[in-house]
């Protein structure tokens, strides 16, 4: 019985794909060679709790468990796509396409050769593909990607220090709304929680569902609790601090400590 698993493809565009396996049943971290309609690619078996219910994924087929020399070819592959930016924008710039290439990436068996672009509007580039075909003998694919997509291909840094985590971990970084800064009571201004790319940062996304499993375990706001200096009410809860504000019977208002803080219950009253 075939099993699906997820795998990452951390090449130029971090993407996750599905790959469904006949016999082996394949470690978290393990490589692969995986294949679609004759495509092949070196995958990572990523976590199965990473992949979606509902089968959107794109589905590819396991090949064999990935050989030391199926990695280093790998990684010669991209050094030479790498190679091959300064000539695609030559060529891009000769036809007086307005598009900035980004990023490239070969296939595993380099029977496709993928370029990835920057433009502020749709480009008809069909002229640069076929002069771009002649060049590098392989089929020849152009990709136009947004501003989130962009950053997770040139890469850098965050506010935070850390490379960018569409770039360091995630795979296919979604749009992010700005109700998910509302519901973790964010409310700085809009530069500190926005990405490089322009876009509302990813940790907004992925941190929601931590932040709110952490705020299901705080009293719930305006119930009664007990405190260190009495009972009180919870007049607010800062999940990153641990910390509850606390309504005092003197209509003073203290911070305390989560772990300081005792739930009432209504037997009690």
């Amino acid at each position: 019985m075939s099993e699906k698993y997820p795998f990452g493809l951390r090449k130029t565009k971090r993407r996750k794909v599905v790959a469904e396996f006949e016999e082996d049943q394949p470690e978290v971290e393990e490589k692969y060679i995986i294949e679609k309609d004759q495509l092949r690619e070196l995958g990572l078996v990523l976590p199965r709790e990473m992949m979606e219910d509902d089968g959107s994924e794109d589905q590819w087929k396991a090949v064999r468990k990935a050989t030391d020399h199926d990695v280093l070819q790998a990684e010669l592959n991209q050094e030479e796509a790498d190679k091959a930016i300064p000539e695609a924008q030559r060529l891009a710039d000769k036809r007086s396409l307005s598009m900035k290439i980004i990023g490239a990436e070969y296939s595993f068996q380099k029977s496709q050769l993928r370029f990835y672009f920057k433009a502020p509007h749709r480009v008809d580039f069909r002229g640069l593909v076929k002069a771009l075909a002649r060049s590098y003998s392989t089929r020849i694919e152009l990709e136009q990607v947004g501003p989130r997509e962009a950053a997770s291909i040139l890469g850098g840094r965050g506010h935070c220090g850390q490379e960018l985590c569409c770039r360091r971990f995630l795979y296919d970084p979604g749009p992010v709304p700005m109700d998910f800064a509302e519901k973790q009571g964010i409310s700085v201004s809009p530069e500190r929680i926005t990405g490089v790319c322009g876009r509302l940062t990813c940790c907004l996304q992925y941190e929601l569902e931590d932040y709110v499993a952490r705020l299901e375990e705080l009293p719930e706001k305006g119930s009664e609790v007990k405190s260190p200096k009495g009972r009180g009410e919870v007049v607010k809860r800062n999940v990153q601090k641990e910390t509850i504000r606390i309504r005092l019977a003197q209509e003073e208002i203290e911070e305390f400590d989560a772990e300081e803080i005792e739930a009432i219950d209504d037997s009690e009253d």
